[in-house]
């Protein structure tokens, strides 16, 4: 079993949309919704019914279905979880090869602090930022020992000279520290991920599914 804890320090920057798209191509997964706001769940299921995440963990567990048949397992959400009690939910998990978490920004120490445990059980941290100078400036971290795979997501149109010179700082950090690095350019398509529409995830550029395929193949090695 491999467990991914996506990190992101603000909100915006595409986390919830990246987690999403790679439980897809990673499918047959498991997508645990850790934000209390339920990001995920609205995306996938719109407005679920309980029982949530933060009230029976076992209980929040659904089948989503794609397209193409392809099935996805979502772990549902609505209010603030305790996240020691889900990291040992998810410790106990054996029927899934990929476990991936969608924690909520984490903006401040406290926060951060907070969800430590979901960081402990993962395999991989996926930190995800984005070309703008405050998502640089308090989205590059050090995990300690963990395995980490930095994702620069472009989560809507800017200057590719702005695109290019946040990508040569950030790939820059990634080498220093040994993480993994993925440039994941601005799609369109995926802004307009619904409940309705998860069909999109088929129409995506090749550039972004190059990414996002780049991104399974780093957490695959682990």
């Amino acid at each position: 079993m491999i467990v991914v804890t996506f990190s992101g320090s603000k909100g915006g920057v595409g986390k919830t949309t990246l987690a999403i798209a790679l439980s897809i191509v990673l499918s047959p997964s498991l997508l645990v919704d850790a934000s209390s706001e339920g990001g995920a769940t609205s995306y996938l299921l719109g407005d679920a019914p309980p029982p949530y995440l933060s009230q029976d963990p076992a209980g929040s567990l659904r089948r989503v279905e794609l397209f193409d048949g392809v099935p996805l397992f979502m772990a549902v959400n609505r209010g603030a979880i305790d996240p020691g009690r889900v990291a040992e939910f998810v410790r106990g998990l054996n029927e899934f090869d990929i476990i991936i978490i969608d924690l909520p920004a984490l903006t401040d120490i406290e926060t951060m602090r907070r969800y430590l445990p979901l960081f402990y059980i993962a395999d991989t941290i996926l930190s995800v930022v984005e070309p703008t100078q405050p998502s640089i400036l308090t989205g590059l971290k050090r995990f300690g020992e963990k395995r980490v795979v930095v994702a620069l997501n472009v989560p809507r149109p800017l200057p590719g000279v702005a695109v290019d010179t946040y990508r040569r700082i950030v790939e820059s950090f990634a080498r220093r520290h040994g993480y993994g690095f993925v440039l994941v350019p601005y799609e369109p398509a995926i802004t307009r991920l619904s409940p309705a529409t998860v069909n999109v995830l088929n129409y995506t550029s090749p550039s972004f599914d190059k990414a996002i395929a780049s991104l399974a193949r780093l957490i695959k090695n682990k």
